[in-house]
């Protein structure tokens, strides 16, 4: 079997987290399935020198004129390979986003992977925009079947949608030419069933269950500390988290609390924020950190707390769950597919009372909550053992269709 991905973001060195979910994935799979090989599609996207934006002429000029487009490639596993052939991206709105040359970059690497590897089975676009609609072109041009993963949220974005909230019908194109649409939980199928598009299979998230572990000693950590790990932006809810927080604290027992919250992005706002609400002294706030700061975190917190507006999915809380933590998340979406009575809380959006009642529930009945079994409930359904043979049977479905065809 021989699998081209198109990812429409993927870790470079201007941002080594952008994408990392379809780069693990893609790993972990090619090295439980030896047999498969995958080719990795790169096209500049989301690379600085290749970005060209409307209002930085100067620098386009500059980029344009130093620009480096011979191809590359590189060797990760016998069976995964990665294949950059560069072009230029900007707005949509001039030139459809040069999606002609950029197509022309995926079928250079298609090629070069099928002089490898032999001919390929199926493409694999993860993401719509602008994956999607690449791979619709290529697959075109390649007479293959191709699928797309679908994990944005918002669902449709403000890009995809017209005044009235429908998907455009160029937006749309490729979820109707794609064999399966794959999505990774039940409300984000539910929000693409809205929009017509069909034949939908869910198939979650997976986290390597052998880096996000519980920590080698399970002790409660004193004082109690509740993680927030986030960007910071305002549909994560951390302004209400501050609300609950404040809350919280007027009412609390004199059992100490401390919240620790941070990620990437400025936080600079909700410090003054905290401040204003005179919980300055509950937080302790932290910076942007890498996967292994990450998991510390994670590992010496007492529980995980983020409410946000609107997920999809919500990796975070999956990554806690696999670190044996409980976990309070906001029914918005993806939470709801993650968090059951076994793991954690689930509350309303937009309620810092309800938020704040939640982590005094929580608190309270702490002994309630079993490391180890929170531990199996995620190896049971978002580790790899458990997720990517969903997607090795769905590749080998398509594929069978096609042949019969």
């Amino acid at each position: 079997m021989n699998v081209f991905v198109i990812p429409s973001w993927y870790p470079s060195q201007d941002n080594l987290l952008n994408g990392i979910m379809i780069k693990e994935q893609t790993r972990a799979f090619c090295q439980k399935y030896r047999e498969v090989n995958v080719g990795i599609s790169i096209w500049g996207q989301q690379e600085q020198q290749y970005l060209l934006w409307s209002k930085d002429h100067f620098k386009n000029v500059l980029k344009v004129a130093s620009a480096k487009l011979s191809p590359s490639e590189a060797l990760v596993f016998p069976n995964l390979k990665e294949y950059h052939k560069p072009a230029f991206t900007w707005s949509n709105k001039i030139a459809g986003g040069n999606m002609g040359s950029i197509v022309k970059a995926n079928l250079f690497n298609l090629k070069a992977f099928e002089a490898d590897y032999g001919k390929a089975d199926l493409i694999h676009a993860q993401v719509n925009h602008p994956a999607g609609r690449i791979a619709m072109e290529v697959a075109k041009a390649a007479k293959l079947p191709f699928c797309v993963t679908e994990r944005m949220s918002p669902f449709p974005s403000q890009y995809e949608a017209d005044k009235k909230g429908k998907l455009k019908s160029s937006w749309k194109a490729p979820y109707t030419a794609s064999s399966v649409n794959i999505t990774i939980s039940p409300a984000q199928a539910a929000l693409m069933q809205k929009q017509g598009i069909s034949n939908i299979r869910v198939i979650p998230n997976f986290l390597n269950e052998a880096f996000f572990v519980p920590a080698s000693l399970q002790t409660s950590p004193s004082p109690f500390v509740f993680l927030t790990l986030t960007t910071a932006i305002p549909r994560k809810g951390v302004d209400v988290l501050l609300k609950a927080i404040e809350d919280f604290t007027a009412t609390a027992a004199p059992t100490e609390v401390t919240f620790r919250i941070g990620g990437n992005g400025n936080f600079a706002p909700y410090k003054e924020m905290a401040q204003a609400l005179g919980i300055a002294d509950r937080i302790e706030w932290f910076g942007q950190v890498n996967r292994e700061e990450a998991l510390k975190a994670f590992q010496e917190s007492s529980a995980f707390v983020l409410p946000s507006f609107e997920e999809s999915f919500g990796n975070v809380y999956a990554e806690a769950i696999a670190c044996g933590k409980p976990v309070i998340a906001t029914k918005c979406g993806g939470p709801e597919s993650i968090v059951n009575e076994t793991n954690g809380l689930l509350v309303e959006k937009d309620d810092p009372k309800g938020l704040a009642t939640a982590i005094r529930q929580l608190i309270n009945n702490y002994s309630h909550y079993d490391s180890h079994k929170i531990r199996r409930d995620f190896m049971s359904r978002f580790s790899s053992k458990a997720v990517l043979p969903q997607l090795h049977r769905l590749y080998q479905e398509i594929i069978s269709k096609q042949s019969n065809r």
